[in-house]
């Protein structure tokens, strides 16, 4: 495993991380229908995380949305005796409970505290080493939630933050009411609008952290040919896979040998592509078992992808019109 530093946090952390979203696992909702992450398994998902330590993964992504913060136990659970080993990512969303309309100062100061609050607890840790928020804050409220989370800060309860966005409009002006050390970004081979968002922030010495690098499975080649599994309709990404767009993306791309070479497979080449955009500090992957940490960590050691297989790889990936996974 390689490490890289994000940003001006002098962190430094494993190029390939692991994204925790999947772990959540299924949740019932109020209809009593189970919704979620289909195929996951509380035990693995603690295992796959102590494997990934094993194999030199240091940075944990989460969020307090995942499986109503089921996410965040497990992985409290996975890092009980460990902590001081990883880096611990999550994220907040500033707007719940709070209506847009009403200018609440006092409401949103104790949402954000309490939020941060309940994912300390949940996660069995005296402090967050990334706190993200997870969708711009309403414009009234970007004052109070900067002032927060500076205050977070100096408390001790977080040591940097920043925010999980493309729009650059947004992180402007967030930047004008505080820092912005963190930007979670997506970005793929499929869906590359923040090219120019990614060498900014390495100018501006931010750290970034990549989501979708699989474009939710579409560069994964699980859903593509005669043998393509189908996606159960109760798991969290069956909407927008299952899109007309989505569908016809799908067609267009050559199967499961695209960009896969003995020794590196689709995964591999689609995480590798991401590393090497010189903005990008690491790359968050998902899984779901101990054998997708174990394809997904590779990509770490693997060489570029030389420029004979990246031309035709996005002369394709341009035909292609995706469902917008950022």
């Amino acid at each position: 495993m390689k490490y890289r530093t994000l940003g001006q946090t002098g962190l430094k952390v494993s190029e390939i991380v692991l994204g925790a979203f999947p772990i959540s696992g299924m949740q019932e909702r109020s209809d009593g229908e189970s919704f979620g992450w289909t195929g996951t398994e509380d035990a693995e998902s603690i295992g796959l995380i102590h494997r990934c330590e094993e194999l030199g993964v240091n940075l944990i992504d989460t969020a307090e949305g995942y499986g109503d913060g089921h996410s965040e136990v497990l992985t409290g659970r996975a890092l009980e005796g460990r902590r001081s080993r990883w880096v611990v990512a999550t994220k907040v969303q500033p707007n719940l409970g709070i209506a847009e309309d009403e200018m609440n100062i006092g409401a949103l100061r104790d949402r954000l505290h309490q939020a941060c609050h309940d994912s300390l607890d949940r996660m069995k840790t005296d402090y967050i080493d990334v706190y993200q928020l997870h969708a711009l804050p309403y414009d009234w409220a970007m004052e109070t939630v900067m002032k927060v989370l500076e205050k977070l800060k100096q408390d001790g309860k977080i040591r940097w933050y920043g925010i999980s966005t493309n729009d650059r409009a947004a992180i402007g002006k967030l930047r004008e009411l505080g820092p912005i050390h963190i930007l979670q970004v997506g970005y793929n081979l499929l869906e590359r609008s923040a090219e120019e968002l990614l060498h900014w922030a390495r100018s501006e010495d931010i750290g970034t952290l990549i989501r979708v690098p699989l474009a939710k499975g579409m560069l994964t080649g699980k859903y593509v040919g005669e043998d393509a599994k189908e996606m159960p309709e109760n798991d969290v990404r069956f909407e927008r896979v299952s899109r007309q767009e989505s569908r016809d993306a799908l067609q267009k791309l050559p199967g499961r040998s695209f960009l896969q070479i003995p020794g590196r497979s689709m995964v591999q080449a689609a995480l590798r592509f991401v590393l090497d955009h010189p903005g990008v500090g690491c790359v968050i992957s998902g899984a779901k078992d101990r054998r997708q940490v174990d394809e997904n960590v590779l990509a770490s050691a693997l060489p570029s992808l030389s420029e004979e297989e990246i031309e035709p790889a996005l002369a394709i990936a341009e035909t292609i019109q995706t469902p917008g996974w950022m």
